[in-house]
């Protein structure tokens, strides 16, 4: 049986806004849950985590370790001013028969920033990665890089075939390339720019404020507030009028010189170890590049969402 009600317009409207209300409210009231839920289970998983502290020539890499320690072991590698947190709600879903190890870069988290008279290649984080593999003494595993963790790890994985057993790259799968008649000009920006050395972290009043800001822009858009304060914790500091940064500044300034298709395509098709490239649909499109397929062909999925 079916009811058909016929309503003036004022109380159709009044009902249609009502039922949007109820709806939005219902959602919002299963994010909350799911997000309460989640955060919960990272706190209890950070518990359990052993802390990593791996000696460099210049410090420190430091990060968590989670699962047992003789079983195979998964480096995971994250994205661009991040730090080793944005893995942990992944963490609570992953299998538990393997050794996870979630890295802070050189300059993020808790790692050691490189000497003042150094300047940050983003080519220099492969030496990094080797500095850490043999650290940690591993000779094979599974790699895991998120936004500029999957375009290092990329590199990485075609420069150590013979140590990288399987290579899941999230959003990011190599670096960005420039034109050949682009070099010199990209060249003069870059160093004007190191040189000239004008950006200073912003300080920020409170917690809330920070986040609030953060999750407008495209790293963390669409994410709760509270997980994103959550992932940015190891990446702040608090200070006696407020809150701030502290990944190296050196990060904001570009490349001095990036990579060339010239350069890139030799690397894809040196690609030996088996590739899960993982695209999200709200990410930055400047990483989807078509070419990357061109050599080692891996396996692409679409995530729906943002990164």
């Amino acid at each position: 049986m079916i009811w058909i009600m016929r309503f003036n317009t004022p109380t159709a409207i009044l009902i249609t806004v009502a039922m949007i209300y109820v709806k939005t409210f219902f959602l919002s009231s299963i994010i909350m849950v799911c997000t309460v839920q989640l955060l919960k289970n990272c706190h209890s998983l950070l518990k359990t985590a052993d802390r990593l502290h791996v000696k460099v020539p210049w410090g420190y890499v430091r990060g968590i370790q989670v699962g047992p320690k003789d079983a195979p072991p998964v480096l995971m590698v994250h994205g661009w001013l991040d730090n080793c947190y944005s893995f942990v709600p992944l963490l609570t879903m992953l299998p538990k028969n393997r050794r996870y190890i979630a890295l802070d870069l050189p300059g993020h988290g808790h790692s050691s920033h490189k000497p003042t008279t150094a300047y940050t290649h983003t080519i220099d984080f492969i030496l990094d990665l080797e500095h850490v593999r043999r650290g940690l003494q591993l000779e094979h595993f599974t790699l895991i890089g998120h936004s500029l963790g999957g375009m290092l790890s990329g590199i990485y994985t075609a420069t150590y075939p013979d140590k990288v057993d399987k290579f899941v790259a999230v959003d990011g799968l190599l670096p960005f390339h420039q034109p050949n008649d682009q070099v010199i000009q990209n060249l003069r920006k870059a160093v004007d720019m190191v040189v000239d050395d004008t950006f200073n972290h912003k300080k920020f009043s409170d917690l809330d404020v920070l986040s609030e800001k953060i999750t407008r822009t495209i790293f963390y858009k669409g994410m709760e507030t509270e997980v994103a304060q959550f992932m940015l914790q190891r990446s702040i500091q608090m200070l006696p009028d407020g809150y701030q940064f502290t990944y190296d500044k050196r990060l904001r300034y570009p490349a001095l010189i990036r990579m060339t298709k010239d350069v890139l395509f030799p690397i894809i098709s040196s690609w030996q170890t088996p590739i899960l490239y993982l695209i999200a649909s709200e990410g930055f499109k400047q990483f989807h590049h078509p070419s990357y397929e061109a050599g080692g062909q891996p396996c692409c999925y679409q995530l729906s969402g943002s990164q």
